[in-house]
């Protein structure tokens, strides 16, 4: 006679296996795995289940996951999103925070709600409608399209205006009785 709690036992812990990646195929409209759940039983092309509105692709060397076999099955598998341990995680979030990060520790960080910080490598770009409105690099900062400002604009350097110094320019041409110009105060 069989003990129905061993029974019960069995059947939950079959329900959920722990894998190693070994391949990912991100090409196709769902996330595909192949996989070692155990010693040599390979898995492959088991859908991922990513969060709506996100989207990432793991580094393979060290990348892991759960398996879940619907009602014990191990024909009806599907992968939680895998992870990486050992690949650049950024830890040390407060309550209430998160972030978005890659394996270079590139990320979006909403920090404390009230600071979004993104810290890029290289470069920031923004596009609206397929083209780039922003563009900040460590040399500047490109902004296509119209700037409007509502408030005073206060600049350290020279302003230029279609290649006229703001700070060194000229007048030139002046009537007498009007006045001397010079350069600006």
């Amino acid at each position: 006679m069989s003990d129905p709690l061993t029974e019960l036992h069995h059947a939950l812990r079959g329900q959920h296996v722990r894998a190693v990646v070994e391949d990912l195929d991100d090409t196709g409209p769902e996330q595909l795995l192949t996989l070692q759940a155990h010693y040599g039983q390979v898995r492959s092309q088991v859908p991922v289940w990513q969060p709506f509105g996100f989207a990432s692709s793991v580094p393979l060397d060290g990348a892991i996951t759960h398996l879940i076999q619907v009602g014990s099955d191990p024909s009806d598998v599907i992968a939680l999103p895998p992870a990486n341990p050992a690949a650049a995680r950024m830890g040390g979030l407060s309550a209430g925070e998160s972030c978005q990060y890659d394996v270079s520790g590139q990320k979006v960080y909403l920090q404390d709600g009230r600071i979004i910080r993104v810290d890029a490598h290289q470069e920031l770009l923004v596009s609206i409608g397929g083209k780039t409105v922003l563009d900040v690099t460590k040399d500047g900062v490109a902004i296509t399209g119209k700037l409007t400002v509502t408030e005073t604009i206060v600049a350290e350097g020279d302003v230029k205006g279609a290649g006229i110094s703001l700070s060194t320019h000229t007048h030139s041409g002046v009537q007498p009785g009007s006045g001397s110009t010079g350069k600006p105060q």
